[in-house]
């Protein structure tokens, strides 16, 4: 996989007789475009790349007798044999020795009076307090989920007691509930990241450790720090370049992490954001009896991997540490960032 930008001229058929240089991006898969046209047939690679030609059929709705040359030039990186899935953010991160994933673009939520499952706009996104109206018909969004509670089999996302059955509610004795309908994002469909079931999945513990101790470069990958007035962990993804317009200070740089280290604001992150970067805000937890713990200051992730009958594993981080062997109870509300497989 290799970026790539491109220049490119074609004769098309165009709404003008006047030549016109119109600005055309990549998005998704997409060449989109101010005015249509009929095809590419050449395209020539920069920055050292060799030649080579590529054939995009496009909609035809021009007018016929009007012909002109029109020179593109894409203003936005295509990558070969690589598309970013909607909601997700473009960087890839190892999570076991042959396996890369990518993460979503904000933390999951849930509106319970329509059902609906979307990620958040932004990665310091987090509802925090806003959790404790949990109901049935909330209009309202939530983040924390207790352990499982993707909806099936009547185990539902705003459910604050989910202890009181057997483990066979919960992956049927297996060591994780990956690949399973009890993963929130395998039952569901997220409005904004694709809008299909099947399509997402949660970290299992082993993958969430991996991230942070057994990738290359893992101490030099991850920091905490402070994004747009919201405490969090900064996870780099593989094979990451320092940019000389952002300074990051990573656990291998500074030994002790304190959010204090990497100070970020809304404009700044957007271009580690752009690089690939991704935030875990601190959100904190929520108890069954709807109280909350060290919002703004740590953040508990949920893994798919349980530990034991009422007991699941979680990734955890403060203002000094992350780590991802932490057991929970499973009623507990904790925040829940998922993945897709790089294929």
């Amino acid at each position: 996989m290799k970026k790539l930008f491109l220049i490119c001229a074609v004769l098309v058929m165009a709404l003008s007789a006047n030549a016109q240089t119109n600005q055309y991006f990549w998005y998704n898969g997409n060449l989109l475009m101010g005015n249509a046209i009929t095809q590419i047939d050449s395209v020539t690679f920069g920055n050292g790349e060799s030649t080579d030609t590529l054939h995009i059929l496009l909609p035809r709705t021009i007018i016929k007798e009007v012909r002109d040359t029109v020179t593109i030039t894409v203003h936005d990186t295509i990558y070969i044999n690589k598309c970013v899935p909607k909601g997700a953010v473009d960087g890839a991160f190892s999570v076991s020795a042959n396996k890369q994933v990518l993460f979503s673009k904000g933390n999951l939520q849930y509106q319970a009076s329509t059902g609906t499952w979307r990620f958040a706009e932004n990665q310091y996104d987090m509802i925090g307090y806003g959790n404790t109206y949990v109901s049935s018909t909330y209009t309202g969004w939530i983040d924390f989920f207790c352990w499982g509670t993707s909806g099936y089999n009547n185990k539902y996302p705003y459910m604050t007691d989910n202890t009181s059955t057997s483990s066979v509610e919960y992956g049927n004795g297996d060591n994780d509930i990956a690949g399973t309908n009890y993963d929130w994002g395998v039952y569901n469909a997220i409005s904004n990241g694709g809008n299909n079931t099947n399509m997402w999945r949660t970290l299992t513990k082993s993958e969430w450790d991996y991230l942070l101790k057994g990738r290359a470069n893992a101490s030099g990958l991850y920091s905490v720090g402070n994004v747009n007035g919201i405490s969090g962990l900064i996870l780099l993804p593989d094979g990451w370049t320092p940019t000389d317009s952002i300074v990051f200070v990573s656990k291998a740089d500074a030994g002790t992490l304190d959010y204090s280290l990497n100070v970020y604001t809304e404009i700044e992150w957007g271009k580690l954001e752009k690089l690939g970067a991704i935030f875990l805000p601190a959100g904190g937890s929520r108890t069954p009896s709807l109280n909350y713990n060290r919002i703004g200051e740590h953040g508990e992730y949920w893994s798919s991997s349980y530990s034991s009958t009422k007991y699941a594993y979680f990734m955890r981080f403060s203002s000094s540490s992350a780590t991802a062997g932490n057991s929970g109870s499973r009623d507990q509300g904790k925040c829940v960032r998922l993945v897709q497989d790089v294929e």
